[in-house]
């Protein structure tokens, strides 16, 4: 998705290095995310304070097609990118004029859904003359923890040197201070991706190890449908219900720990779908006939169609 998205890079230009004190500080940059179900924007300080943020939530569009579909994705986008860029505008008290660049969510993600976000960014820097910075989605999700607000909860103990692990060349003024600090390993669960990764430096990443068929959100989706939770994403109501749960009552697979191919037990890859294999077959037992359950969920569809839920912007506390 993010090769078609990244279709304005002429528009773009590089950002000139920013000098450390005030003027780093005094930067404004707007954020927008369209990756995939929710329509985002954020101001954020150079310092990497956040200080507005906006979401326009897709909650209830997908629930009845048990997933999410990128057409409707894309139109519930459309409809919201304008409203949810000027919200997070308003909360910061800042207008576009005063914006040092635009960031964007290039990629991976719903190439659909990706192009309202570009469109959006794209417009809004050639109407105000200012850099485009184009995001890889699953790098910042890596980088996310240089935000000060997770420095006070997350602050990393130091490592000692290790021969084994090359050691990062000391840092540009711009991200001395960031923590942690290059080298480090970082676990992505999102969405669809599951992945661990090492990151040198920014833009220098090695992928370890990735899942060799479903991701764990995947998972917790396909196995939330099959408990006949309908909501998307089906993973939090599922942790909820796991919670009050008895973790002793069944016996399921740890995932790769029966596999006889040892690079498979050596290796830093995942694997949900044997154990997702192995919830469906626990529960096929205790559920009415595919043919019953099938009528059932056209039943549930036929209602839903009566009463569509529209996107509801979500006001997050500042």
């Amino acid at each position: 998705g993010g090769g078609e998205a990244g279709g304005g890079q002429a528009a773009a230009r590089v950002v000139p290095p920013v000098p450390e004190g005030a003027g780093r500080r005094e930067m404004l940059v707007l954020g927008i995310e369209s990756s995939c179900d929710d329509t985002g924007a954020a101001v954020v300080r150079g310092d990497g304070t956040v200080l507005a943020e906006a979401i326009a939530s897709q909650v209830g569009v997908h629930e009845e097609w048990g997933g999410v579909v990128p057409k409707l994705a894309q139109q519930s986008h459309r409809a919201a990118i304008d409203g949810t860029v000027a919200e997070a505008l308003r909360r910061a008290a800042v207008s576009p004029a005063d914006l040092s660049a635009v960031a964007v969510t290039v990629g991976p993600g719903l190439a659909l859904c990706l192009d309202v976000g570009v469109r959006k960014a794209l417009s809004l820097c050639r109407e105000h003359r200012i850099p485009l910075v184009r995001v890889h989605h699953m790098e910042a999700h890596a980088l996310v923890t240089w935000l000060p607000s997770c420095h006070a909860h997350h602050a990393p103990r130091p490592h000692p040197p290790s021969a084994s692990v090359p050691q990062a060349p000391p840092p540009p003024p711009l991200l001395s201070g960031l923590l942690p600090p290059f080298p480090f390993l970082t676990l992505l669960v999102s969405g669809g991706h599951n992945m661990l990764v090492l990151s040198r430096a920014v833009g220098d990443h090695t992928v370890l190890g990735s899942t060799l068929d479903d991701s764990i959100g995947e998972a917790f989706d396909k196995t939330a449908r099959l408990l006949g939770i309908e909501a998307i994403p089906g993973g939090p109501p599922l942790e909820r219900l796991a919670a009050s749960g008895d973790p002793r009552a069944y016996a399921l697979p740890r995932p790769l720990s029966r596999t006889r191919d040892e690079a498979l037990r050596s290796n830093c890859d995942f694997s949900y779908a044997g154990l997702k294999s192995a919830v469906r077959m626990l529960l096929e037992p205790q559920q009415p006939p595919k043919k019953q359950r099938k009528q059932q969920r056209k039943q549930q569809q036929g209602q839903g169609q009566q009463q569509q839920p529209q996107p509801q912007q979500q006001q997050p506390e500042q």
